[in-house]
C-alpha cells in the first residue's frame, strides 16, 4: 500500500528522481524489463490480429503511449513502475484473448509465443522485479554483447517514434503505417536471436521515419497556432497568482490559458515551451507574462522556487521531487509520485491550488530574452552562407545545439566561438556570440524546430554530407541520440557529442554507439578545434 504521509517518501520515491543524477535504481530497470517484455508480445499477436482484418483503436493508443511513457522511467516509483507493469499484462492478455476468439471463429491454428517467463494478475511487486531481472539476465546470456548494444539503441528509436506519434495524436491524427512499423521492431525482439543486421536496419529505418514526423509536426503546429517570429520574451515576474507550464506540448498550454483568461491568474512558461511566445496563437493571450527561469533545465531550482501551482505538460520529462507535493499537476498519461494527474482537461484542481498558494508578492526585473526566427531573413542568410562555403570564402559551418541547452557547456561554446578563424562560421540554436562569424536562432529547445530549418536548409542550400560540416550536439538525452542517427542516416559526417549518462544508455552501449556510427565525444573546445581543422 503506498505510502501518503508527506514526511517519509523515501520508500515511494525513485532515488534517482530524488537525487536528480544516477543511473536507473536496478528495481526500476526490472520492471522496465517486463513492461518490455509485455510490449514485445503485445506487438506479435497485434500484428497477427492485423493480418485478420482486426483492429482496435483504444488499444493502439494505449500502446503508443505506453512507448512514449518508457522516456520518463527516472521519474516513477517502484509502485507506479508496477502498476505500469500489471496495466501491460491486463493489455497483452486482452489482446490474446481476442486473437484465440478469432482464429478459432476462422479455424485458424494461432501462432503463439513460447514465453520465457509465467505471470498472472497474482504477482506481486517483489515477484515482478524477481521476473524482470530474470528477463534481464536470460537475455544477457542469450545475446553476444553487441546485440545487447544494438537492441538498446533500438529501444531508444522505438520511444522516440512513440513521442512523436503521441505528440502527432494531439492533432487527431494516428499514423497507422509507423505504428505498425512500431510494431514489427517490438516483434523482431521476441526472437531468440534477433538478426544483427535486421536490427541494424530497423534502427536506420526508424532514424528517417523520426525525421518525417518532426517535420510534419513542425507543420502542423504552424498551421494550428499560427507562424512563427522573433520575438523579445520577458523573464521578469509580476505580482499577483500565476501558474507555471513547462514541458513542450502546446495544446496543454493554450488550454490552460482559456480556462484562467478572466481569472485573474498570470501564466508562465517554462523549459521548451518558451518557443510558444513566437507562434501567433499565444501571443494574443495578455496574461501569458513571460518565460520563468535562468535556463531551460533547472527544473529543481525553478519548480522549489515559483510560487503558484505548476503544470507539466503531455510527454514532458522532468526531474520533480516530493517536496512539490500538491503544487505539481500533469496531463501525461502515467505521472511521477507527488504529481496530481489532470484527466479531461479539467484545470479546476490546477486553477484552485494556484488561487491558494501565495503567488508573486511583488514583480521581479530581469532582461528579455530573444528567441524565434524571421524565416525571409533566415532564408537570406542560409543563401549567403552557402554562397560562400562553395566559393571558398568560408572553409567549414559549425551546426550547434539541435538539442536541449545545457548550461554547464556553456564556457566550452564560448570558447568555440571566441577561437573560430575569419573563414569558419557558426549556426546556433541555443549559444549565443557576439562574433559577427555567428548566427544564433534560439528554439527554446524545441528539437522539431531545429530538425525543420535544418534539413530545409540541406535541400536547398547546402548537402548534409559535406566534409565541410561539424555537427554539435551539446547533451545526451533520448532524442539527442535520436537526432544523431537521423543525422547520419542522411549522411552527416562530422559528429560531436558530449558523454552519455548511465540512466540514459549504459556505458557499453554508448561505446558500440559511438564506434559504429563513427561519433566523437567533446573533450576541450582547443582540441576540438585543431582536430577538426586537421580532420582528425
Amino acid at each position: 500500500m503506498k505510502n501518503e504521509n508527506n514526511f517519509n517518501m523515501n520508500y515511494e520515491a525513485n532515488s534517482c528522481t530524488s537525487r536528480g543524477v544516477c543511473s536507473i535504481s536496478p528495481n526500476i530497470a526490472a520492471l522496465q524489463e517486463l513492461i518490455i517484455f509485455f510490449m514485445k508480445e503485445s506487438a506479435h499477436y497485434l500484428l497477427e490480429l492485423h493480418k485478420l482484418g482486426a483492429s482496435n483503436n483504444k488499444i493502439n493508443l494505449n500502446i503508443i503511449n505506453n512507448i512514449a511513457s518508457l522516456i520518463s522511467v527516472n521519474e516513477y516509483s517502484e509502485s507506479q513502475m508496477y502498476d505500469m507493469v500489471m496495466d501491460d499484462y491486463f493489455l497483452l492478455k486482452n489482446i490474446k484473448d481476442t486473437y484465440y476468439e478469432m482464429c478459432k471463429k476462422n479455424n485458424i491454428v494461432p501462432i503463439e509465443l513460447e514465453s520465457d517467463i509465467y505471470y498472472n494478475e497474482q504477482v506481486t511487486i517483489s515477484k515482478a522485479i524477481s521476473l524482470g531481472e530474470k528477463l534481464f539476465l536470460t537475455n544477457y546470456k542469450r545475446h553476444s554483447l553487441i546485440l545487447k548494444n544494438l537492441i538498446e539503441i533500438l529501444m531508444i528509436m522505438i520511444k522516440t517514434t512513440g513521442i512523436h506519434l503521441a505528440k502527432l495524436y494531439e492533432f487527431g491524427i494516428f499514423d497507422d503505417e509507423k505504428y505498425n512499423f512500431i510494431l514489427k521492431c517490438l516483434d523482431e525482439l521476441n526472437k531468440k536471436q534477433p538478426d544483427e543486421s535486421t536490427i541494424k536496419s530497423k534502427i536506420n529505418e526508424l532514424a528517417i521515419i523520426n525525421n518525417k514526423l518532426q517535420i510534419q509536426l513542425c507543420e502542423l503546429i504552424f498551421d494550428k497556432f499560427g507562424t512563427i517570429a522573433k520575438v523579445n520574451i520577458s523573464r521578469s515576474t509580476e505580482r499577483g497568482k500565476a501558474i507555471l507550464v513547462s514541458g513542450d506540448n502546446f495544446f496543454d498550454l493554450k488550454n490552460i490559458l482559456e480556462k484562467t483568461i478572466d481569472k485573474d491568474i498570470d501564466i508562465y512558461t517554462h523549459s521548451n515551451l518558451l518557443i510558444a511566445h513566437t507562434l501567433q496563437e499565444f501571443r494574443k493571450y495578455k496574461h501569458l507574462k513571460g518565460h520563468y527561469g535562468d535556463t531551460t533545465q533547472s527544473c529543481l531550482l525553478d519548480f522549489a522556487t515559483f510560487p503558484g501551482a505548476i503544470l507539466m505538460t503531455k510527454t514532458s520529462k522532468s526531474i520533480t521531487d516530493y517536496l512539490y507535493r500538491g503544487r505539481l499537476f500533469s496531463t501525461d498519461f502515467t505521472v511521477p509520485v507527488g504529481v496530481v494527474k489532470i484527466e479531461n482537461n479539467n484545470f479546476d484542481e490546477v486553477i484552485r491550488a494556484s488561487q491558494e498558494a501565495k503567488g508573486f508578492k511583488k514583480g521581479k526585473l530581469k532582461s528579455e530574452i530573444s528567441a524565434g526566427y524571421n524565416e525571409q531573413e533566415i532564408e537570406q542568410k542560409f543563401e549567403k552562407i552557402s554562397n560562400a562555403l562553395k566559393s571558398g570564402k568560408l572553409s567549414r559551418l559549425f551546426i550547434i545545439g539541435m538539442d536541449s541547452y545545457s548550461e554547464t557547456r556553456k564556457e566550452y561554446y564560448r570558447q568555440i566561438f571566441s577561437n573560430m578563424k575569419k573563414d569558419e562560421f557558426a549556426i546556433s540554436f541555443y549559444y549565443e556570440s557576439q562574433n559577427k562569424n555567428v548566427l544564433t536562432i534560439n528554439l527554446g529547445n524545441y528539437q522539431p524546430f531545429a530538425t525543420n530549418i535544418l534539413f530545409n536548409y540541406f535541400a536547398k542550400y547546402y548537402p548534409i554530407d559535406s566534409e565541410n560540416l561539424t555537427f554539435f550536439f551539446t547533451t545526451c538525452t533520448i532524442t539527442s541520440l535520436s537526432d544523431i542517427l537521423i543525422h547520419k542516416e542522411f549522411g552527416a559526417k562530422n559528429i560531436y557529442m558530449e558523454n552519455c549518462p548511465s540512466s540514459i544508455l549504459n556505458p557499453t552501449a554508448f561505446e558500440n554507439f559511438t564506434k559504429e556510427y563513427n561519433i566523437k565525444l567533446t573533450s576541450d573546445a582547443f582540441t576540438d578545434l585543431k582536430n577538426i581543422r586537421t580532420k582528425k
